[in-house]
């Protein structure tokens, strides 16, 4: 057996663990707790009824702000023993407006709501600590939900109920989501569901839905200014004293607003930085003296963080095995993983609503773990320390051409760094050997604009220029026979391998395989000025290596070049309206491009 397949199948043995194996041992160790025990007495130490604050974050929630508030006015808790408390965070619509208005209603009924306004938009995680440090002191239960979730009439009672047992540290409900969600999102809840009752049993739930969770509030602490799951970390944090986390079934949290298909792929890259971030954030509760709560934390969310990097080890050692080996076994696997990602990929391009039950339930495990890979590199490039917004009032919200694109960018870059690796060892050994200065040349560049922003990013490229090219000349295109190009460099341009080292931007989400080349912002006025709409090519579009413009002109060396290129790529942009012009658009720029690198007509 080959190294690959021997890491191919401890990663994947890794894997059944932790979605399969975890949950039979804790159904075993219940199987065997319940068989030891006889039935066991609630206890009551409660001696007074507790005072308890109900914690609310708001961002543009004027469709479920009303229904929230009316919902938590009716809860069956004595009135003067909850508060309400609500943080807007720089809301740009009439958010606050609806809950004042509803807020004199509650009064009247002796229903405590308290509005606290924030102009700017400062992020979750502040408003939640502004909560924290105005209610921890006051109140003796500290209750965090989501404005878009309703909760059972009961549940204030409910949770005072799990609280007269002192070991009771975190307490949270079952979550529902409403019939029209994903048929794939549905399914990974019954599985969260099931599996957060066993932990449940063993005192030790692993992470709460943020729809509502209840804290003793001695136990909760402020986070960090950029922490992302907000809800785990503050959940867990209470456990690393020792306390237990339980789900009551008889409270219910029925989640209104529920994401379609697009929507929930966004939030995974999110999540999937947060479950990244959370292993470095909570590493002493991987203390084995916390029992059970040290080796669910560890079969659950530690293994949850690295399952996306276990995932890409498995796909590469794959990848590597029939490439080299050609085994049988690998043929097969690779082909049943093509075969799932191909059925995905036309579902989702085409709105098919056929189920296809397994199938949909495997595609949506890989999809989100390739997309929270993503999110794992976008957050060690710091792009989670912006403030928080809802995932459906995105301003650039993407269609089912753009969310195939990114995941063909995702898989075409990865497949490339690893065949081409040994292309770009051998070209950095060369531009090493034959000329003075680095091998990696990064320049400022203009990616994709919307109408709230204009992003710039650093575009990577061999060196093919000497040193300090531009320091007597100032910003100036490159042209033929250019004598600031190196020998080398002349190679590399015309085979387009300086480009290769964009793959890694494409990986993290700043360009495209495919789409109108960057520009420098030195010129980007310039052009502007005597290009109209020059700037409307990366309108809601990443700037991509290739482009339908390149493999028809190539390189630019003038205005006058830029401006032959427009029409090209306006073409481009205009085939992503249909899902079959874009396919035909985007393997035919790729075809050509191969063309180009192999034949040696770039410039």
């Amino acid at each position: 057996m080959s190294i690959f397949a021997i890491v191919f199948f401890v990663l994947i043995l890794m894997a059944i663990y932790h979605h399969i194996g975890y949950m039979a041992v804790l159904k075993l160790m219940n199987s065997m707790k319940n068989n030891s025990m006889g039935e066991v007495e609630p206890s009551d130490n409660q001696t007074e009824t507790p005072t308890i604050a109900i914690l609310m974050c708001a961002y543009n929630e004027a469709e479920y702000i009303e229904e929230k508030l009316h919902n938590l006015g009716s809860l069956l808790y004595p009135n003067h023993k909850y508060d309400i408390h609500i943080y807007f965070d720089g809301c740009t619509d009439n958010t606050y407006e609806l809950a004042k208005s509803v807020s004199y209603q509650l009064e009247s009924n002796n229903v405590h709501c308290n509005l606290h306004l924030q102009i700017e938009n400062k992020g979750k995680t502040a408003g939640l600590n502004t909560l924290i440090s105005m209610t921890r002191d006051r109140y003796d239960i500290l209750v965090f939900t989501d404005v878009s979730a309703l909760l059972s009439i009961d549940a204030l009672n409910k949770i005072e109920q799990d609280f007269r047992d002192n070991a009771v540290a975190v307490t949270t409900g079952q979550y529902t989501l409403q019939d029209s969600a994903p048929i794939s999102q549905q399914s990974y809840w019954q599985y969260q569901n099931t599996l957060k009752r066993l932990e449940s049993n063993v005192g030790a739930v692993i992470g709460v839905p943020g729809a509502m969770f209840a804290v003793r509030s001695e136990l909760v602490t402020v986070l960090e200014p950029n922490a992302i799951n907000d809800d785990f970390i503050l959940s867990m944090r209470a456990l690393a004293h020792g306390g237990n986390a339980i789900i009551n079934d008889e409270v219910v949290m029925y989640e209104c607003d529920c994401d379609d298909q697009v929507q929930d792929y966004t939030r995974r890259e999110r999540v999937g930085a947060g479950n990244w971030q959370q292993i470095k954030l909570l590493m002493p509760l991987m203390n084995v003296k916390l029992g059970w709560t040290s080796i669910n934390f560890l079969s659950h969310k530690v293994l949850r963080g690295l399952m996306p990097i276990l995932l890409l080890g498995m796909y590469l050692a794959l990848i590597a095995e029939v490439i080299i080996y050609q085994t049988q076994w690998s043929m097969i696997v690779s082909s049943g993983l093509l075969a799932i990602h191909l059925t995905s990929l036309f579902k989702f391009l085409f709105n098919t609503k056929k189920r296809l039950l397994i199938l949909d339930q495997i595609a949506y495990v890989l999809n989100s773990y390739w997309i929270a890979l993503i999110g794992i590199v976008k957050f060690e490039y710091g792009y989670f320390d912006s403030p928080w917004k809802r995932v459906s009032s995105a301003t650039t919200r993407c269609n089912g051409v753009k969310c195939a694109k990114r995941a063909l960018d995702i898989i075409g870059a990865s497949v490339g760094i690893l065949f081409v690796s040994p292309i770009m060892l051998g070209a950095a050994m060369a531009i090493k050997l034959s000329s003075k200065g680095p091998v990696l040349f990064k320049q400022l560049r203009v990616g994709e604009s919307t109408d709230e922003f204009v992003s710039l990013f650093y575009v990577y490229k061999f060196r093919s220029m000497v040193v300090d090219a531009e320091a007597k000349s100032g910003a100036v295109w490159a042209s033929k026979d250019d004598p600031r190009i190196t020998p080398i460099g002349s190679f590399l341009r015309k085979t387009r391998i300086d480009e290769l080292p964009q793959l890694w931007n494409v990986l993290i989400g700043e360009m495209s395989l495919i789409g109108p080349r960057p520009e420098r912002p030195v010129f980007y006025g310039k052009l502007e000025k005597s290009i109209p709409y020059f700037c409307h090519r990366t309108y809601g579009l990443k700037p991509g290596i290739s482009g339908l413009a390149q493999v028809m002109n190539g390189y630019d060396e003038s205005v006058e070049d830029a401006r032959s290129k427009i029409g090209w790529d306006y073409a481009y942009v205009l085939s992503m309206s249909s899902p079959l012009s874009w396919i035909k658009m985007e393997f035919t720029i790729l075809f050509k491009t191969v063309q180009v690198v192999v034949l040696g007509k770039g410039q």
